[in-house]
């Protein structure tokens, strides 16, 4: 926006800027005695332009402040409306995902939940939750909450050595809460906005902020650096990725085929269940009592700054 601002600025009073002869790649004013008053003239309006970029200038600077902390604020994010702009291209991936899950996904899951004892669920579920204890643990500490960081890093080498891997949740038994952490969450918690939606290939409902989350814990977690160097680490890493789709995918079976069933535009439903949910994460539990941050005030703030400028 401020570079676009300033060129149809330079556009509109370039005449006046390049006022003069051209020598070469110079511009130069005038010095001639017959000229001399028409010179301290044209000094006098370039001055007065430059004032007035300045002026434009810095009402540019101050809209982008402005719309820093907006999407910067102490209070967590919530996102009030499903922005999607990519909508054309997110229900093609949308598509593709269904066709997915269709035919791996869903038999799976469906299989898992008539096969599988049920403590044999618990533990994937336990198994699942602690491979990524790593990534709640440093997110808890980025979000200012060092005590519940000390409890997930308490729970991992519980689990990990006494729990065998994590399948045996031990440190629930000495009543250590789990808390689920990303760095979507994080950032939600110091008030970015969620963005534009995004359907990711595989992964499925996501936003700007959120994918972001995605990339940023893949590098910090632990096992993405020690499975490269490690085969029994790399076998390990990609069994926990695999039990993970399975485990998620049994959890909202009946959930996503009541909103199957029930919807009339599926991806416009899970687009907006999505939100919810991941506001209520953000929150974790809290009142939903944040500001709408999505609002035009300040861009409407300087547009009238900026009209009043140009006029």
């Amino acid at each position: 926006m401020l570079t676009t601002l300033v060129s149809e600025t330079c556009a509109m009073h370039g005449p006046v800027f390049f006022a003069g002869n051209r020598t070469g790649s110079v511009f130069e004013i005038p010095i001639s005695k017959t000229s001399r008053g028409r010179g301290k003239f044209v000094s006098k309006i370039v001055w007065q332009k430059i004032m007035k970029l300045r002026t434009l200038l810095s009402l540019c600077a101050g809209a982008s402040l402005s719309m820093l902390t907006a999407c910067a604020s102490t209070q967590p994010a919530q996102d009030m409306s499903d922005y999607d702009p990519l909508e054309p291209v997110n229900r093609v991936v949308h598509g593709v995902n269904g066709a997915v899950d269709f035919m791996v996904l869903y038999p799976a899951a469906m299989w898992y939940r008539d096969i599988a004892p049920q403590p044999v669920k618990t533990a994937v579920r336990s198994f699942v939750r602690n491979i990524g204890e790593p990534v709640n643990a440093l997110n808890s500490l980025l979000q200012g909450e060092p005590d519940q960081a000390a409890d997930t890093v308490q729970r991992f080498i519980m689990n990990t050595t006494i729990g065998f891997l994590g399948f045996n949740d031990v440190a629930a038994d000495f009543g250590i809460e789990y808390h689920s952490e990303d760095f979507g969450q994080t950032l939600g918690h110091y008030g970015i906005g969620g963005g534009p939606y995004i359907v990711l290939p595989l992964l499925g409902p996501s936003n700007l902020r959120d994918t972001t989350g995605i990339a940023v814990d893949y590098v910090a977690n632990p096992m993405t650096w020690g499975s490269r160097n490690s085969d029994t680490l790399d076998n390990l890493y990609l069994g926990s990725l695999a039990l993970t789709a399975l485990d998620a995918r049994y959890r909202t079976l009946n959930q996503l085929n009541e909103l199957q069933q029930t919807s009339i535009d599926y991806y416009a439903a899970l687009r907006s269940l999505y939100r919810q949910q991941r506001n209520a994460a953000i929150r974790n539990g809290a009142d939903p009592s944040a500001p709408n941050f999505e609002d035009e005030s300040a861009s409407a703030d300087f547009d009238d700054a900026f009209e009043a400028a140009a006029n």
